[in-house]
């Protein structure tokens, strides 16, 4: 009899708790970020078939946020391409480029 009585304590205070908990769920954007790093100075950076915008703060690192899936990055200095590539953006990963 008090095995039954502990196991039926046991049930109700594990049901109990079950009811008590709370679950929430966070959702994120879906971002990718690209970190450009070296020498910005005079950069200029285009993504897929975008109009090439110049980085402002060369002294800096550069992060730029975007979409995730494949995308070609090219960074030019005075009309030389320094680099060109297609990669792979996944999402809340920052991928980084050295620029010479």
């Amino acid at each position: 009899m008090k095995k039954y009585i502990i196991g039926s304590l046991m049930l109700l205070l594990l049901f109990i708790a079950g009811c008590a908990t709370n679950r929430g769920a966070v959702q994120h954007e879906d971002a990718a970020y690209l970190k450009l790093t070296g020498n910005l100075e005079n950069t200029f950076l285009a993504i897929d078939d975008n109009a090439p915008v110049q980085i402002e703060e060369p002294d800096k690192n550069f992060v730029y946020q975007l979409k995730p899936g494949i995308h070609i990055i090219t960074v030019t200095r005075n009309g030389e391409v320094l680099v060109k590539r297609e990669l792979y953006f996944d999402d809340q990963i920052t991928r980084e480029v050295a620029v010479k």
